[in-house]
């Protein structure tokens, strides 16, 4: 009985720190799991803040539809619903650290779209509404093993016109080599330098596939992979 009890135990105490452990090193993922215990404020459009200011509130929600419509007449309608949560605080929402910017975790089916003080603005807002779109469109575990991670970021950045992310002449050349950068901890590998690279080198190889097949058919080609295609396949012209 004693081993028992003392097994038990054990199997408790793993449980207990590799929840600590999750929470600590992927928090963005697990307040998107813990939302609907949060005590945050709801606002007109369904989207959620700790702020509860008016002034704030109303500023999200005209944020976060400027950035559907830049979504909708750049590749058509949006039909994701991820629940979008606006914090006011510089790194966290509650006791959780996370992205200043914005960041889109996902658990299953539910995509979780948090924008930060430092992200909000249009360019953030779309961008990371977009990986919600093609987290519904392609579904859960495609997007996470057949789409590459940098066509996952080049596709959210063609809603995204910040002005360091533009590739130049000289550097479009190589642009290419982004394209072997198929995992997402590959893509935000090395420096802050390297990082903003990757991002103008995807935005730059998307950009030119969209030009050759037509923006509209983008959502084609992710439900092509929604319904078992490669990636290769969905996405040859």
């Amino acid at each position: 009985m004693l081993r028992i009890r003392q097994a038990a135990a054990l199997i408790f105490l793993c449980s207990l720190g590799a929840a600590v452990t999750s929470t600590v090193a992927l928090p963005a993922p697990t307040v998107c799991l813990a939302i609907g215990a949060m005590n945050l404020h709801r606002l007109p459009d369904g989207a959620l803040t700790d702020s509860p200011l008016p002034e704030d509130q109303q500023r999200f929600v005209e944020l976060a539809r400027a950035a559907r419509a830049r979504i909708a007449s750049t590749f058509g309608p949006v039909e994701s619903t991820p629940v979008l949560v606006f914090f006011t605080h510089p790194d966290r929402i509650g006791p959780f650290r996370l992205n200043s910017y914005g960041s889109t975790p996902t658990i299953g089916g539910r995509a979780c779209v948090m924008v930060g003080p430092n992200g909000q603005n249009i360019d953030v807002v779309a961008h990371e509404l977009m990986h919600g779109e093609i987290h519904h469109r392609t579904g859960y575990w495609q997007r996470w093993l057949r789409l590459p991670a940098w066509f996952d970021e080049g596709v959210a950045m063609q809603v995204d016109y910040r002005s360091r992310y533009a590739l130049s002449e000289q550097d479009a050349s190589g642009a290419d080599a982004v394209q072997k950068l198929n995992t997402f901890s590959a893509f935000f590998s090395g420096d802050a330098k390297t990082v903003v690279y990757n991002y103008a080198r995807a935005k730059y190889v998307v950009a030119s596939w969209l030009h050759r097949v037509g923006v509209k058919s983008l959502y084609q080609c992710l439900e092509r992979m929604k319904r078992g295609e490669s990636f290769a396949e969905a996405m040859a012209e």
